[in-house]
């Protein structure tokens, strides 16, 4: 069954109650705005900034009242031990090893069934030289056999004619009438006519008899009788009895269980270190004029999957906007965490220690990835989240549901047109993935500390590949091309909706590149960290837009196309972005890269198995 989640219309007191709840006091987290400010610069809404602000999840090893980097001690990030976890549940195991066991069945079976066929022709031929029809014939009743039990006799099919209740008498019915008795009485008569003229034919239908009533008659049925399990699947596990054991010593050692730990997870001002996880300093956020805001807002006449125009309601998180000149002091955040990812056997247990919530079993160092992440120089400023409830549709799964239209945006150079290799802050702005220890004695203990508290590992200096001024700009949904979370039984989906073959809607979103890419009704547009959308005045500030349709994603020298918004990457010989570093610091160049102008047309990404 399909189900849909619905959001009903805020009503004025949940939105008062919401943001009466968002305003109590926070320390170092509150900036206090006048009424006149917050007019002149938002609207009506909440607003938030944050002052000094940083953070950095430390485990139960430190144990003082300071956290590690406040006590001046050799590698305070050994303490980064406190973690987010994405624990394991399992998956449908039932589902696995029918899909395990046909693989392993079709074949045996096929190879089952071909050696009795060719058997039974060569004594028949060899004995009695019969015309090639006649042996065509006693072949072809193993050939319906075989390809009805994939195609006709299915579960499906078997259920329209079996009553569960009187599994034997109705069963055999329907296997007497379908396959032994034969649907045509010509054939019936051929069959007679080589059993009255050649005796040998009495004992191949025997050998037929026996295989085909012992894999499905005498086993299936009786076991459909006391299990009430389907009789079709029941006959494989007779007819090839070592697939099932086969099948469950492959599935056994299937590593089909992911389990995640991500660790240290830590905000902090920029400091120009990707070796770094946290440099123990706070950051600003936002200002009195450009704070972060929470508020709700209309949005009119606005079409998402008929020609039939409504007014929208929406809740909006918008951080602080960007300036239209961006400048280098929004690129003050610093990122870091690590974490252990495993593979883990599928009969692997699930059992926590109830006081950690770590596992207490099935982790090992040899199904482990083990990374960490630093980046650098990170703006999200300019991103923003609307949530609402969608319009109606045909289809069940858009229609009246939890809509999202969002832009988010990552960062680190407003100029990277002047980016090169040479520069000597290129780790002012970028992003380090490693993977590499600083040595063997620097790698922690065990599979990972959750399960035993032991000290996060000390990664290398080097190792690693280097994203160097990335501007990372996603759009993903807006107000007529939703982004919308649903269900599909007991699944959950996470989907862009398809684009409407309506022009009043198409043409909101798609883009008019010009010199002919594009017509003069499109307007759509891309954006990156020059543009987004219509530009934004702010009292006397001007700032980026948010109704861009499509996304960019630019790492390293890259430079706009004058007169457009378009973007292409630098290919001089000083250009850089993707980087790879070995342990000792040596580094391979691979320049620079632009993915511009992408546009989502329909992404739909759905759990299974749930």
């Amino acid at each position: 069954m399909t189900q849909s989640i619905r959001i009903h219309r805020f009503r004025k007191r949940y939105l008062t109650l919401l943001m009466s709840m968002s305003i109590f006091p926070a320390a170092h987290a509150m900036q206090e705005l006048s009424d006149h400010s917050l007019s002149d610069t938002t609207g009506e809404g909440v607003a938030l900034v944050l002052d000094n602000f940083k953070m950095v999840f430390q485990g139960p090893n430190d144990l003082s009242a300071g956290s590690s980097y406040a006590r001046s001690i050799v590698d305070p990030g050994k303490a980064d031990t406190g973690f987010i976890r994405i624990i394991p549940t399992g998956e449908n195991y039932q589902y696995l090893y029918d899909n395990y066991y046909e693989k392993k069945y079709a074949s045996d079976y096929q190879t089952a069934y071909q050696t009795a066929v060719n058997n039974n022709t060569t004594a028949y031929t060899t004995k009695y030289g019969e015309v090639k029809a006649d042996t065509t014939l006693y072949s072809s009743k193993y050939t319906e056999f075989y390809n009805s039990r994939y195609a006709t006799y299915e579960k499906a099919e078997i259920d329209r004619y079996w009553n569960r209740s009187n599994a034997l008498n109705e069963y055999q019915a329907f296997y007497n009438s379908h396959i032994w008795r034969g649907a045509a009485e010509a054939e019936r008569r051929t069959i007679a006519r080589i059993k009255e003229r050649e005796s040998v034919v009495d004992d191949a239908t025997a050998k037929v008899e026996t295989d085909t009533k012992n894999w499905i008659e005498a086993e299936a049925v009786r076991q459909a009788q006391l299990t009430q399990k389907d009789p079709i699947k029941e006959a494989k596990l007779v007819a090839v009895p070592s697939a099932s054991n086969s099948v469950v010593s492959q599935i056994s050692q299937q590593k089909t269980k992911a389990d995640v730990f991500i660790y240290g997870l830590a905000l902090s001002k920029s400091d120009g270190s990707l070796s770094t996880r946290f440099s123990n300093e706070g950051f600003n956020w936002g200002t009195a004029d450009n704070p972060w805001l929470v508020h709700a807002g209309t949005q009119e006449n606005v079409m998402q999957f008929t020609e039939t125009p409504k007014d929208v309601g929406y809740i909006a998180i918008e951080a602080p906007l960007m300036p239209v000149n961006g400048t280098a002091a929004d690129n003050n955040i610093k990122l870091g965490l690590w974490a252990d990812i495993f593979a883990r056997d599928f009969q692997s247990s699930n059992v926590v220690d109830p006081i950690t919530g770590a596992p207490t079993s099935g982790l090992s160092v040899d199904q482990r990835l083990r990374l960490q992440v630093v980046a650098n120089g990170l703006s999200l400023n300019g991103s923003q989240v609307r949530l609402f409830q969608t319009l109606e549709s045909s289809d069940i799964n858009y229609s009246e549901t939890l809509g999202l239209a969002s832009i988010i945006r990552l960062n680190t150079n407003d100029a990277p047109e002047t980016l090169t290799k040479d520069d000597a802050d290129l780790s002012h702005r970028g992003i380090r993935i490693s993977t590499a220890a600083r040595d063997n004695n620097s790698d922690g203990d065990g599979p990972t500390p959750a399960m035993n508290r032991s000290e996060a590992p000390i990664f290398n200096d080097y190792e690693g590949v280097y994203l160097y001024s990335p501007n990372i700009n996603l759009v993903l949904g807006n107000m007529y091309q939703p982004f919308v979370v649903g269900s599909e039984g007991n699944n959950i989906i996470l989907e862009v909706t398809r684009i409407p073959n309506i022009p009043s809607i198409y043409n909101k979103i798609y883009q008019n590149y010009g010199g002919g890419l594009g017509s003069v009704d499109m307007k759509g547009s891309t954006c990156n960290v020059y543009q987004c959308g219509t530009p934004i005045m702010s009292g006397s500030t001007s700032y980026q837009g948010n109704t861009a349709t499509h996304s960019s994603i630019a790492i390293g020298s890259v430079e706009r196309i004058p007169d457009t918004n378009r973007l292409r990457a630098i290919d001089g010989a000083n250009a850089t972005g993707i980087m790879f570093k070995d342990t000792t610091g040596n580094s391979k160049n691979f320049g620079s890269a632009v993915i511009d102008g992408v546009l989502i047309q329909h992404l739909k990404i759905k759990t299974t198995g749930l």
